[in-house]
């Protein structure tokens, strides 16, 4: 069932993120999402690694938020180096 939460999350998250940075780039759309659903999925997976079998917890849920959040942060850095990379690349 917390797999299904952290997809969830991710999604809203990461669709928040993509509609937030689209005038900025492009491809953010769909890669924010895409990247907080990974980050979520893995705060889960590392919560059932590291034994919370209990209930589905409000850590677990902070985790998986701010690991979502990392996933658009992530997103938005490789927007910013794309965009310097073609910024310093001189016109022919």
């Amino acid at each position: 069932m917390n797999f299904l939460f952290a997809v969830i999350i991710g999604v809203v998250i990461g669709l928040a993120g993509g509609f937030a940075l689209r005038g900025r780039q492009p491809n953010a759309v769909w890669l924010a999402p895409a990247l907080a659903v990974a980050g979520a999925l893995v705060a889960a997976l590392l919560a059932l690694i590291f034994g919370d079998d209990r209930q589905y917890g409000w850590k677990e849920i902070t985790l998986q938020i701010v690991l979502a959040i990392a996933g658009v942060a992530v997103t938005y850095f490789l927007g910013t180096r794309n965009s310097a990379d073609a910024a310093a690349t001189p016109a022919p």
